[in-house]
């Protein structure tokens, strides 16, 4: 009898255990039924440069993107992708149609964006000197004061980056905001001391491909109290 129990508990068991596994199963196959939006493009709205393109950001990564107008390239981090022209848009009224699917396959909410076409874009951006903090070019800046840097463009951009800082043991991490602003902060602790030359050296084209026409930017720290 003993044995017959032993059995019939080993064989309820199996039975539990088959079942958790069979439901674990339902619950993967239903997978991600969320429906990705597009959750900002730069520019929105409004005049368009001829030449320019459009950056487009999602609300998760998307395995495909496209656009009823122009080029769409996925980037690599799968949640933004930049629209161009085939040479240039036409003058006048665009408008665009964004659709693409989900890396789970879902399909994008309709997407719709309008713009003016003006006449192309052949001015280089730059670096606003006044706008950036701590300001690029100031000199006798307070270290202390200095718990990160921002260098602000001219125009929106369609590409920024650091290339490269000094001094050269200090350790930093840049970030594009997609638009106007890198931003360059200091890791590990770094602090910032008298008598410094910061130089970054950063590079980068706005949404019409124009090269940044300053790769330069620089400050100093004030001197040591005597």
């Amino acid at each position: 009898m003993k044995k017959l129990l032993r059995i019939s508990a080993l064989i309820t068991a199996a039975l539990m255990l088959f079942v958790m596994v069979g439901c674990g199963g339902d619950e993967e196959e239903e997978g991600d039924k969320v429906a990705p939006t597009l959750v900002s493009a730069s520019p929105a709205s409004g005049d368009l440069a001829a030449n320019a393109s459009i950056t487009l950001t999602f609300s998760e990564k998307m395995g495909s993107v496209s656009a009823s107008a122009g080029t769409a390239t996925l980037g690599a981090d799968g949640k933004t992708a930049t629209v161009a022209p085939s040479g240039e848009w036409p003058a006048g009224a665009l408008s665009l149609t964004i659709t693409g699917k989900d890396v789970a396959g879902n399909d994008l909410a309709a997407a719709a964006l309008s713009y003016t076409v003006k006449e192309a874009d052949k001015v280089a951006p730059d670096i606003a000197a006044d706008s950036c903090s701590p300001k690029n070019g100031a000199s006798g800046v307070d270290p202390a004061s200095v718990s990160g840097i921002t260098v602000v463009f001219t125009e929106a951009m369609g590409s920024a980056k650091l290339v490269s800082f000094e001094p050269k043991d200090a350790k930093v991490d840049s970030k594009f905001d997609g638009d106007k602003t890198l931003a360059i902060s200091f890791l590990g602790g770094y602090k910032l001391s008298n008598e410094m030359e910061i130089i970054a050296t950063v590079e980068g084209t706005d949404k019409a491909g124009n090269a940044l026409k300053t790769t330069k930017y620089t400050f100093t720290t004030m001197k040591k109290e005597e």
